[in-house]
């Protein structure tokens, strides 16, 4: 006497199931959600992407200055007119005091300059500032405080300083009618650059413009703008990498 349920019959019964008969709630993706070190790997790659930018912000910069600025390759401030009717115009002091501009940025350092009047003659030197003060000290004279003529400073004097061709304190200059150029290898120091006429008469009116050779700049721009780039690379991935994880995306 068969009492039971033949096996066929029970194993149609559970092919009759449904899927929803048996399916249990979602299994979550492995590795999701957000832990402490994927957020700190986040910051950094955002901290490296504003670095990124300015790397590429300031390597951009450089090389439009390069290629902008440049003549007769020296980066050259415009022409001025600048009148004095001391006994000279004198330059600030100016500190050079950074060993690696001095070697890789900064090269020549040229002054040019020139007499309004053509049939007149101009002495223009370079000196330590602390020597050149000394030997204007007392004396009638403008110091020029930019690059254009707003910013010129009188000093009252009534003293008159000895022809300076024969002042000892300069380590560049140059003298003659039409335009003399002066160019000096930059050093580090304090330096102070004057026009004066050659007989130390007073009154002058020049016209002069300031440059400087930058042998380093173009590549200085260029690794710069690399180095920016492989900044945003790796942000990117230090950005990317994470949030997928986060997310469960495979």
């Amino acid at each position: 006497m068969a009492t039971g349920i033949p096996h066929g019959t029970i194993a149609g019964a559970g092919a009759l199931r449904g899927p929803d008969d048996t399916a249990g709630p979602p299994t979550p993706r492995p590795g999701g959600g957000w832990t402490a070190g994927r957020v700190t790997t986040v910051v950094v790659g955002s901290v490296l992407a504003l670095i990124s930018l300015g790397l590429l912000g300031i390597g951009g910069l450089l090389m439009w200055a390069d290629q902008a600025l440049r003549q007769d390759g020296y980066m050259t401030t415009g022409t001025a007119t600048y009148t004095a009717t001391g006994y000279a115009l004198a330059s600030e002091r100016v500190s050079l005091s950074w060993g690696w501009l001095l070697t890789g940025l900064i090269g020549d350092v040229r002054l040019r300059v020139t007499q309004t009047d053509p049939g007149k003659a101009v002495f223009v030197a370079i000196g330590p500032a602390d020597r050149g003060a000394a030997y204007l000290s007392g004396a009638a004279y403008t110091t020029v405080t930019g690059t254009g003529t707003g910013g010129l400073v009188s000093q009252h004097g009534t003293a008159r300083p000895a022809p300076p061709r024969t002042a000892g304190i300069w380590i560049a200059q140059a003298t003659g009618t039409g335009t003399q150029t002066l160019r000096w290898t930059a050093q580090a120091g304090d330096w102070m650059a004057v026009a004066m006429n050659p007989d130390g008469s007073p009154g002058l009116a020049v016209r002069a413009d300031a440059g400087v050779s930058a042998p380093w700049l173009f590549r200085l721009a260029v690794e710069l703008i690399i180095s920016g780039i492989v900044a945003g690379a790796l942000s990117a991935a230090l950005i990317v990498v994470p949030v997928r994880l986060a997310s469960g995306a495979r």
